[in-house]
C-alpha cells in the first residue's frame, strides 16, 4: 500500500544512516538509487557543517562513481580548509563502506553589499513563466511503472521554448520530518539537467526511448549559485552537445519565480543503445499529445 501523500518521503533517518524510500528508485540498475536523491543527501550534510558565520554554497560539485544500491547508506562531511571569508567542504556518500559518491562546495560568507542594479557584460534574464497547475503533476503524471523518482516531483513543462525548459517542484521531503533547504532542493532537481531533453522527446514520441541510436548518463553535477534559491519552484533551461566520440555536455540556466540563481552542468559518458537500461528497453510508450 502506498504511503499517505503527507507520509512520502526520500529517506528515513536511522542513526547515522538513511534508509531510501522506494520513490528514491532510479532508471539504470535494479534496486538502485536515483543520482538525485544521492546529491540530495551530499549538498545536505555540506550546508549543514558548522561554521562561525552564516555561510552559502555558492559552488556544489559531485562526482557519481556508482550507483547506490536501495539500501541504507551514510554520508560522512568535513571543512577541508575554514576562512573567514570563503571555506572549503567535502562529503562521502557511502554503503556498506564503498564510496557511491563524493562532492566538493564552495562556501562564502554572507552579507550586505551595495551592488548597482545593472553590471556592464552581466544578464538579466527574467524567469520563463511557470505554467497554469493542469491539475495533475505534468510529465510525472502517470510515467514508468511503480514508484520512482520521478514521482516525487510536479513537473510543468514551458511551451515555446527553442531549449527544454521545465519547472520542478519537489513534492517529497529528502529526510522523513525535515523540510527540504532551498539548497537542497537545487541539488535534487539539478540531476535532471540532461533528462529534461530526454523527458521532452518522450512526450513528442512515446517510442523515442527504443529508437534513438544512443544513451547517456551523467557522471558528475556541478551548481554555481550567486544566491539561494526562494520558494519550492526551480526552473531548468537546459542545453545538451553531443559528438560521436563518447562523451556530451548539459547545461541549464537555474530559475525561481523571482529570477535567476546561477548554473548546473554535468558530464556525459555516451554509449551505445545495447547499455540501455532494462526499463527502457521494455518501454511501449504510444506517443502522447505534445505539450512542449
Amino acid at each position: 500500500m502506498s504511503p499517505a501523500a503527507d507520509e512520502r518521503f526520500l529517506f528515513e533517518p536511522d542513526g547515522g544512516r538513511f534508509v531510501p524510500a522506494p520513490l528514491a528508485r532510479g532508471p539504470w540498475y535494479p534496486d538502485t538509487q536515483h543520482g538525485s536523491p544521492m546529491l540530495g543527501l551530499l549538498a545536505r550534510a555540506l550546508e549543514e557543517l558548522p561554521a562561525e558565520r552564516p555561510m552559502q554554497v555558492a559552488r556544489f560539485t559531485a562526482d557519481l562513481m556508482r550507483a547506490a544500491p536501495l539500501a541504507p547508506v551514510e554520508v560522512r562531511a568535513r571543512v577541508h580548509r575554514a576562512g573567514k571569508h570563503v571555506e572549503y567542504a567535502e562529503a562521502s556518500l557511502l554503503a556498506d563502506g564503498v564510496e557511491c559518491a563524493r562532492a566538493t562546495a564552495l562556501r562564502m560568507r554572507m552579507g550586505e553589499v551595495a551592488v548597482p542594479e545593472s553590471v556592464e557584460g552581466e544578464t538579466r534574464a527574467a524567469a520563463p513563466p511557470l505554467p497554469a497547475d493542469d491539475g495533475g503533476r505534468g510529465w510525472a503524471a502517470g510515467a514508468g511503472e511503480g514508484e520512482a523518482m520521478h514521482h516525487a516531483f510536479e513537473i510543468r513543462p514551458v511551451p515555446g521554448f527553442e531549449t527544454p525548459t521545465v519547472w520542478f517542484r519537489l513534492t517529497v521531503p529528502l529526510v522523513r520530518g525535515e523540510a527540504p533547504s532551498p539548497l537542497v532542493r537545487v541539488a535534487v532537481t539539478s540531476d535532471f539537467t540532461y533528462a529534461v531533453a530526454v523527458m521532452r522527446r518522450i512526450r513528442q514520441d512515446g517510442r523515442f526511448l527504443v529508437r534513438q541510436p544512443f544513451v547517456a548518463i551523467n557522471a558528475d553535477t556541478t551548481l554555481n549559485l550567486h544566491r539561494p534559491m526562494r520558494g519550492e519552484w526551480l526552473c531548468l533551461d537546459t542545453r545538451t552537445h553531443v559528438d560521436p566520440v563518447g562523451a556530451a555536455t548539459a547545461s541549464a540556466r537555474l530559475f525561481d519565480a523571482a529570477g535567476p540563481i546561477g548554473f548546473a552542468s554535468q558530464s556525459l559518458l555516451v554509449r551505445g543503445p545495447e547499455a540501455a537500461p532494462e526499463s527502457w528497453k521494455r518501454y511501449k510508450g504510444e506517443p502522447p499529445e505534445p505539450d512542449a
